[in-house]
Parts: C-alpha cells; sequence; structure tokens
C-alpha cells in the first residue's frame, strides 16, 4: 500500500539508524525501496544486508547507473515506483515511531473529503538536529520562517515550502508526472508545483523527523536571516538562484501548460516576463499576481534583487 523511497550515496555514517527508525515505526504496513547512486564506500553492503534480513519488504533498483543528484536518485525512484502511497526518506535522518502512521491518517482524511482520484500531497514539520541526532532546533518551519499554509501556485513559483523527507503523495499525484523534468530545483518543489495547481496540499504542524545536520548534507537548515546574508552578500548566486526558478516555470509549463487553466496560464506566463520589466513593472507583477515569499522581507529582497 505503501512505499518508501530512499535515496542513498555514500550514506554509511548514518544509514544502519535510519533503516532501524523505520523498521520501528508504529505503522509497518509499507515497503522500502532504495536507490543507490553509486556510493564508494559500505552503503551497497548496508543494503544488502537489509534486503536478505528482509526480502520481502525492502528491495533496491540493480544495475543502475549514477543518476549524479539527489533530485534525480529520487526521480529514479518515483519512476520505478508503483504502490499507491509514497513516501520520500534521506539516508541520514532519523524517523520518529509515528511519522508514517499520522502522514497516512491525514492521507486517509484528505482522500475522504476529496476523494482519491484527487492528487494530493502530504508534509510535516520537521526538527533540526546535530550529527549525533541531538535536537538544535525543535520546528524547521519556524526557525526558517516558511509559509507552510501558503499552498498558492504563486507562493510556489517564488519559494518551496516542502522538505522532501516529510512528504506523502497519491497514486493520482504521482500519475501526473507524465514527463520527468530536464529542468527544476528539487523534486518536492516540482511535486509541490503539480499539487498546488492540480490537487491538494495539506500540512501537519509537528515535527516527525529528526533532520540531521552534517558537512555533507544536500540541502542544509539555515536561519531566514542567515540565507538573507549569504544571498546579500553574492549577487551572483542569487542570480543564478532566480535563473533556476524561470527555468523550472518554463518546463513547467511546457509539460503541464494544455492543462491549466486561463488564470494559471497567464500567472506562469507574467513570471516568466519578469527579468524583461523594469524593477517598477516587476514590483508591480509580484503584487499583482501575489508572488510572495513566506515573509515581507523575502518579497521585498525579491523585488530589488529579480
Amino acid at each position: 500500500m505503501i512505499t518508501v523511497l530512499l535515496a542513498a550515496w555514500n550514506g554509511e555514517k548514518y544509514l544502519k539508524e535510519q533503516m532501524e527508525s523505520l523498521l520501528g515505526q508504529t505503522n509497518q504496513e509499507f515497503t522500502i525501496l532504495i536507490s543507490d547512486d553509486g556510493s564508494t564506500d559500505r552503503t551497497p553492503e548496508i543494503i544488502s544486508e537489509y534486503e536478505n534480513r528482509f526480502p520481502d519488504r525492502i528491495k533496491s533498483l540493480k544495475n543502475i547507473k549514477p543518476s549524479g543528484s539527489a533530485r534525480d536518485n529520487f526521480f529514479r525512484l518515483l519512476k520505478a515506483a508503483s504502490d499507491e502511497y509514497l513516501m520520500f526518506c534521506d539516508q541520514d535522518d532519523i524517523w520518529l515511531p509515528d511519522k508514517v502512521e499520522v502522514t497516512f491518517t491525514e492521507m486517509k482524511k484528505m482522500e475522504k473529503e476529496w476523494g482519491r482520484d484527487m492528487p494530493l500531497l502530504v508534509h510535516t514539520d520537521l526538527s533540526v538536529a546535530d550529527q549525533a541526532g541531538a535536537v538544535l532546533y525543535p520546528s524547521m518551519a519556524r526557525y526558517q520562517k516558511i509559509g507552510v499554509y501558503d499552498n498558492r501556485t504563486s507562493h510556489y513559483l517564488v519559494e518551496n515550502n516542502i522538505t522532501g523527507n516529510t512528504m506523502m503523495i497519491n497514486r493520482s499525484l504521482k500519475n501526473l508526472m507524465v514527463d520527468i523534468p530536464k529542468t527544476c530545483v528539487m523534486h518536492d518543489w516540482w511535486l509541490g508545483l503539480i499539487a498546488s495547481c492540480f490537487g491538494k496540499i495539506s500540512y501537519i504542524d509537528r515535527p516527525l523527523v529528526l533532520y540531521r545536520q552534517h558537512g555533507s548534507n544536500q540541502v542544509g537548515a539555515k536561519s531566514g536571516m542567515k540565507q538573507l546574508s549569504e544571498r546579500r552578500n553574492s549577487r551572483e548566486k542569487v542570480r543564478d538562484n532566480y535563473g533556476s526558478l524561470f527555468e523550472q516555470a518554463k518546463a513547467f509549463l511546457s509539460i503541464y501548460g494544455q492543462y491549466m487553466t486561463p488564470d494559471q496560464r497567464e500567472l506562469f506566463e507574467e513570471f516568466l516576463k519578469l527579468c524583461k520589466r523594469s524593477r517598477a513593472g516587476k514590483i508591480k507583477t509580484i503584487l499583482k499576481y501575489k508572488l510572495f515569499k513566506s515573509t515581507r522581507v523575502r518579497t521585498l529582497g525579491q523585488m530589488l534583487s529579480i
């Protein structure tokens, strides 16, 4: 019924602890599908060990070439999965014991309200932890000041609310992945865009993952002020980040434009025209189409940076 998609790469230091947290869940009605992205440490041996211990529950993709990124590794897993519900798992976190149970309960509640044919996405808060698993910040949503309840597509165009390792999606949402995008920022952002356009999103205001911070993290947790300071000190990085947003929106419009409402198409088209407008024109467009980030400070920074 549920498949947990685990993307692995050189994760020998933390992978066993993550696997044990999965096997200790209060709801055990799930299987685990693992994709190792060409690890050179003991990760493949650890995966084989768990496959041998639990042959009916744990499988890994075989004879695959490295994808080169966590994003593309998750897209590969997503393409290979066929279960009714999918969850996304990083190799170095710790899932709290009732993560599957609580998330699945919310998913079933959404299905009761909207029907199983509606593309649905559930995500949760998470606690930021150090290398040893000790909690540094109880709520990443509050630490980073993330607008977790703003599910407008206009918001997802400029900022991602969803942390992938907290996500569950249903088959109806997975089936909308007709093409793996050649250009997108991350898999969770892309799925958030799909759900905001064509489905429903629900947020659980409770940390269900210990999000471990260490030197090899693909994406680390940083406070809003630290993010703002880094961007202010790196104009080139800011320019590249916004370039990625426009490329992502362009790819999304190319794939899904034919399914959008006229208002949705207009939103994407006007967003893509931002770079060609004057500063006043950019600000006017941002205000008109509510292309707002999670805080006023970030939105103001966007108005002055694009």
